[in-house]
């Protein structure tokens, strides 16, 4: 599916009022790619819009530098294949370990208190393997704790979501697939129903892009 079967369709559907080609060809283009990228970021479609890499880790070492097959936008989720756990996102500065409530006195069996200093690996849960990460964009990825020693040392893998490329050419294939349609022609009719000045009918069109983006179900008989 191009942008051009999309600006052809909204054409049809604003009666012509909006040519598919020359100048209102190039505004509905601007409307395509916002609305996919909409789509892409906030809808069932999201998924179309993942990728992965992984990242191995060393001794005593927290900050790591990705090299992704494309851009990232933001980490989805962190899975460290060699212990068989997931990593906790945080978004404060990973800098200084602190003890967790959940850490048992093993001679009491009561919640540790802070009166006793841990040693920096205990003041996790798992003690010498990665169970935080924060993202710095681009391509950097931070770990708390870092490991341990040379036994903890393990594989990543990490999901994210990517940049997604803007669209310039009538010619470009579209990410969200050709099941998408509706919910981009929804989304770009909304933006050019607005356009033309008939505003009840944009207001339809921006209600069902918002049921389309979601998933929902229309027009299921009862």
């Amino acid at each position: 599916m191009t942008a051009q079967d999309i600006v052809n369709s909204v054409s049809r559907d604003t009666r012509q009022v909006l040519t598919n080609s020359g100048n209102d060809a190039n505004v509905i283009l601007d409307w395509v790619d916002r609305v996919q990228k909409d789509v892409l970021h906030s809808s069932l479609y999201v998924n179309q819009n993942l990728n992965t890499t992984q990242v191995t880790t060393s001794a005593g070492v927290f900050s790591y530098t990705m090299s992704p097959p494309t851009s990232i936008r933001r980490i989805v989720s962190v899975f460290d294949t060699t212990f068989n756990m997931s990593l906790t996102p945080s978004d404060a500065e990973l800098n200084e370990p602190s003890p967790t409530a959940a850490r048992v006195d093993d001679s009491q069996g009561r919640p540790a208190t802070t009166s006793k200093q841990p040693l920096p690996h205990q003041a996790y849960k798992f003690g010498g393997t990665p169970e935080f990460y924060r993202f710095l964009a681009p391509t950097t990825i931070r770990v708390r704790p870092a490991p341990l020693s040379a036994a903890y040392v393990s594989t990543l893998s990490i999901t994210y979501e990517q940049l997604v490329g803007t669209i310039l050419n009538l010619t470009t294939e579209l990410t969200v697939p050709d099941d998408g349609k509706d919910v981009v022609c929804a989304g770009v009719n909304w933006m050019a129903m607005a356009y033309i000045g008939r505003s009840q009918e944009a207001m339809s069109w921006f209600q069902l892009y918002q049921q389309l983006k979601a998933g929902d179900r229309i027009g299921v008989m009862r």
